[in-house]
């Protein structure tokens, strides 16, 4: 297979002195990610949406384009004035949405359905990660359209026209943009810098580096070669030092749950893709774990710990959270209140295996969670940016923080604003036991929260870089 040559030579010279200035500290532009993808030959394969998630088109006006451009503009005018200059000067020369359609030549994806423009962004990220020329194959993008559009198009942006055609838009423009960036690192000898300057909207290099482009989609990496290997147990032992003790109290829990039995029901508990809402409205990629229960149904659990939640009372409160599973092997076929089963493949990148805690384990890292909301990732003016974060040591001690800043750009009233405030910081102790984080305050007050570490791997393997509090999840700063 060959590569598509991109005719956008400038602009990734200027994408490039934009890496160079990393080197002396500058910021990097924002960029997002998507590689040549033309498979010569195989112009009479089926397009990737016939056999992958519901075909999402959409309509690409002149006007909306420009809009699109003028925002990035205006992002990159805040933290690189030079490089939005030249930039736009080069936007005006070429065309991005013509450069954007040479990418797609030969795979069977279209340029007028966002699900395809969203595959053809998730194939790129993988290829980045993995400064790899290697080019998926129709099957993978067909396969990729499944684990990563399917779950995403019952839902915003991609559910609605007009937001649909905003969110697609950005997203050639970003892959693009990133495109060029990439061929520049490559030529400069800076990948591994660049890709460190990556602003992780979507999916994280680490995560990406870990699977393999196969034809069933992005796998976990070896996942062939460990297939025969002998399972690992669900819960293994980690022995650790009882905590040192300290003025406060160590973390007992709250009176004995009423709803112990709970856990009886329950087959497994896992986690599978869902989206997002990140800084400035810029849909992400998240993950929500799911409780699969022995009768047939599954329960996207909340904040709190199981045994402390009336299963019966909750079907009744918030029947969304409910819906009903079966499996086949590796495949698990799950079906929401809309009726329409989807199905997932285990470790397959978009459904995965959550791991309790050791009794009594203890953790010695940081885990940060970045969200958001706003307008400004569909042109609008509004920005939020969240982070909440927890800090866990070894002696059973814990710290929580966070903040949160908004800003108005003014572009549509002509006044700007921008407002930030800190979370107040909390400590005490905390206690793992399975799937339940017991958090004890300095005032002495006790809280359960449900909790699971990620998986990586085929077979699954536990990720302590990767944990739930509740139903959010967090991840180290590594």
């Amino acid at each position: 297979m060959r590569r598509a040559l991109v005719p956008f030579g400038i602009l990734a010279g200027l994408v490039a002195g934009s890496v160079q200035a990393q080197q002396g500290g500058a910021d990097a532009p924002p960029g997002v990610q998507l590689p040549p993808l033309r498979t010569p030959g195989d112009e009479r394969e089926r397009p990737a949406s016939e056999e992958g998630a519901p075909a999402l088109p959409f309509t690409s006006t002149a006007e909306l384009r420009a809009r699109t451009v003028a925002r990035h503009l205006r992002e990159l005018q805040a933290t690189n004035p030079i490089a939005a200059a030249e930039t736009a000067r080069e936007m005006r020369q070429h065309d991005h949405d013509a450069i954007f359609r040479t990418l797609l030549d030969g795979t069977g994806l279209r340029a007028g359905d966002a699900g395809d423009v969203l595959t053809a962004f998730v194939a790129l990220q993988w290829m980045v990660a993995n400064d790899t020329q290697a080019e998926p194959s129709p099957a993978a993008l067909r396969a990729i359209r499944r684990q990563f559009v399917a779950p995403m198009a019952v839902k915003p942006p991609l559910s609605g026209p007009e937001t649909r055609a905003a969110f697609a838009e950005q997203v050639k423009l970003r892959a693009v943009l990133h495109h060029a960036g990439w061929q520049a690192a490559r030529r400069l000898g800076v990948m591994p810098r660049f890709l460190g300057t990556l602003s992780g909207e979507f999916i994280p290099p680490a995560k990406l580096r870990a699977l393999d482009m196969t034809d069933e989609g992005l796998v976990a990496k070896g996942r062939a070669q460990i297939a025969d290997r002998p399972r690992p147990a669900d819960d293994p032992p980690r022995p650790v030092e009882p905590p040192a003790r300290g003025e406060m109290p160590p973390a007992a829990g709250p009176a004995t749950p009423l709803h112990a039995a709970n856990w009886e029901q329950v087959e497994g508990v896992y986690f599978r893709a869902t989206t997002g809402v990140g800084v400035g409205g810029m849909v992400t990629i998240d993950y929500e774990p799911l409780i699969l229960l022995r009768d047939g149904s599954y329960y996207e659990i909340d904040d709190a710990a199981l045994e402390d939640v009336d299963l019966a009372a909750e079907r009744q409160a918030k029947p969304r959270r409910f819906g009903r599973w079966t499996r086949s092997g590796a495949g698990f076929d799950l079906t929401g209140t809309g009726g329409k089963p989807i199905s997932y493949r285990l470790q397959d990148g978009s459904f995965f295996k959550a791991f309790p805690a050791g009794a009594g384990e203890t953790l010695s890292r940081g885990y940060r969670r970045l969200s958001g909301g706003g307008n400004s990732a569909l042109g609008g003016d509004v920005t939020i940016a969240v982070s909440s974060r927890y800090d866990f040591r070894p002696d059973g001690r814990y710290g929580r923080g966070g903040s949160v800043g908004a800003t108005n750009s003014g572009a549509t009233t002509g006044v700007g604003s921008a407002l930030g405030r800190r979370r107040a910081p909390e400590g005490g102790r905390y206690a793992l036991d399975r799937h339940t984080l017991t958090l004890t305050g300095a005032d002495g007050r006790v809280r359960r929260h449900f909790f699971a570490f990620g998986s990586q791997n085929d077979p699954p393997q536990p990720d302590r870089d990767m944990i739930f509090v509740g139903d959010r999840v967090f991840s180290t700063d590594d």
